[in-house]
């Protein structure tokens, strides 16, 4: 294994202007809950997966603008969607493997795609513009993670909570 990454597990390193990052040792969703802060108001959930993607599966979902919600059958379904924190903390519970999120506190703009912008322009605009706590990345597959935010303290304060297990994530 890379020395600089098992320097790096569970422990925060600068990784840009105003920008820290822990890798998560194999953290699973469950980790979430300590995470998540009520003075946020959103969660971005990002390249969301419903379950079984390659299955064809019956679904209702808005194909067409004009109407809402139609019923079909449909398989690798793949999106964004923004909840408000306390909304996104009953999902919680019934949350499967894997997520990648954005905890902030203003709309992001619609040109903004995490998956697109990357590097200084991304965290800027996650910073200015979209007031992020943090963004957290976690495999579905049992794997490294990452949590990065433009707030040590708060970083600091998870690594030192005691109802956070680092030798053994949830």
């Amino acid at each position: 294994m890379d020395k600089e990454l098992i320097e790096n597990i569970n422990s925060i390193k600068k990784t840009g202007d105003d920008r820290y990052r822990i890798i998560l040792d194999f953290a699973s969703v469950k980790l979430v809950q300590y995470l998540i802060s009520n003075d946020y108001k959103y969660v971005w959930i990002y390249n969301h997966c419903l379950s079984n993607p390659s299955s064809w599966k019956n679904r209702s979902l808005p194909i067409l603008d004009s109407k809402p919600e139609i019923k079909i059958k449909s398989k690798n379904v793949k999106f964004d969607f923004i909840i408000e924190t306390n909304e996104f903390v009953k999902l919680l519970p019934e949350w499967g493997n894997g997520i990648q999120m954005i905890q902030m506190n203003k709309m992001p703009p619609d040109y903004f795609e995490p998956d697109k912008i990357r590097g200084k322009q991304r965290y800027q605009i996650l910073k200015n513009d979209c007031d992020y706590l943090f963004e957290l990345y976690i495999p579905s597959a049992t794997d490294y993670g990452t949590l990065i935010s433009p707030n040590v303290k708060y970083l600091e304060n998870l690594l030192n909570s005691p109802e956070i297990n680092w030798n053994n994530l949830p």
